[in-house]
């Protein structure tokens, strides 16, 4: 039976992502960076390990029960952080190994590369993807469409920096072969960092070459700045959004509005410009959310109207044919069919029937 352990590599001290938050914690779309790439992996592995830093090891055992935890003391490379997780893995399992800064790899391009990898029958697979821009990226060198080398930017020639063909850093191979190639990987370079892409190289030296397979350049996407998620958080709400937009929901003018990674929504249903929607959102059909709506942890029946400049607070229920007009806030309450709140209104604790109409300044809470 083929089993996999997973190795993410998180020892990195987020020194460039200038934020209180270290960057694998930081929310994509409301769900944390790390946890975008744990619940794509979990679907494909047996076990799993993270290679922490002593910062963050404390949180990610907490975060994560029932994986593994192993920490890199010291930055001496990605091939010494995945040395560190050694003697937590099962030495009769293939490893693949990714980083915990790239949320947008997709769960169908790690099922590919697994696929591949053991179909195949050879030492070792890795993904590589076509970079518009390669500045910065690791080239890979094949030989007789066999991964040859990567090299790295720093040291690559000017011809090599004219190659697209670039590193992921995502790879899979056996257990054997992973540390038996790593102990010949030297520290070398300018930093005295051990590499693990140097495997590459090492590997077709000693004829047990890696193939590979290809992905989209946004998939590989890491973060390392507030910019780089900038870039990312864009790419991933497109991604929402038109998923959205397939399935029947109408979004005017998509770029002003943002969803997050759960959000469901009923076919038919539109969303008007600026329209703001957090965690554990749904939306049933027909419904329409006005400009400048805000709502989180709410569910929305049929028919519904809410905004403009409606504040949907947690623990919010709408039955069906409900209408939530302009500067109206709900929180925790749930109001009945037909039922109308239409301006200037605050419910909060509150439960409403069918077809009650709440006029303008009114405040109906039971904080206790």
């Amino acid at each position: 039976m083929k089993k996999i352990t997973t190795v993410i590599l998180v020892a990195g001290k987020s020194s460039r992502f200038k934020n209180k938050t270290a960057k694998i914690f930081h929310e994509l779309a409301g769900l944390p960076i790390i946890d975008h790439i744990f619940n794509k992996v979990k679907k494909v592995s047996d076990e799993v390990v993270f290679v922490c830093n002593e910062q963050n090891i404390k949180i990610m055992r907490e975060k994560f029960k029932g994986c593994k935890f192993a920490i890199q003391k010291k930055q001496k490379g990605t091939a010494d952080a995945v040395l560190s997780a050694k003697k937590f893995i099962n030495k009769n399992n293939s490893v693949l190994i990714l980083f915990g800064d790239t949320p947008l790899i997709s769960f169908v391009t790690l099922k590919k590369l697994i696929k591949h990898y053991f179909k195949s029958n050879i030492s070792g697979s890795m993904i590589a993807f076509i970079a518009n821009n390669p500045f910065a990226y690791g080239r890979v060198l094949l030989k007789n469409n066999k991964v040859f080398s990567v090299e790295e930017e720093i040291n690559a020639t000017n011809d090599i920096k004219k190659i697209n063909l670039c590193n992921s850093g995502v790879m899979i191979t056996s257990f054997n072969h992973l540390f038996n190639t790593i102990k010949n990987v030297r520290d070398n370079n300018i930093k005295k960092e051990k590499y693990l892409p140097d495997i590459f190289k090492i590997s077709f030296k000693n004829n047990k070459s890696f193939n590979y397979i290809l992905c989209n350049e946004n998939e590989m996407l890491g973060i390392n700045s507030l910019n780089d998620f900038n870039v990312v958080d864009n790419i991933y709400q497109k991604y929402l959004k038109n998923k959205l937009i397939d399935s029947g929901v109408t979004i005017i003018d998509p770029d002003t509005v943002r969803v997050s990674y759960d959000t469901k929504i009923g076919k038919h249903t539109i969303l008007e410009p600026n329209v703001t929607i957090k965690t554990g959102v749904k939306i049933d059909e027909s419904v329409i959310i006005k400009s400048f709506s805000y709502i989180e942890n709410s569910k929305i029946g049929k028919n519904c109207s809410v905004g403009p400049f409606a504040r949907i607070r947690p623990k919010t229920i709408l039955d069906s044919s409900v209408k939530i007009g302009n500067y109206v806030e709900i929180k925790n309450s749930k109001i009945g069919r037909k039922s109308s709140i239409s301006h200037l209104s605050y419910i909060g604790d509150s439960q409403l029937g069918k077809n009650v109409n709440i006029g303008a300044g009114t405040i109906t809470c039971n904080y206790d």
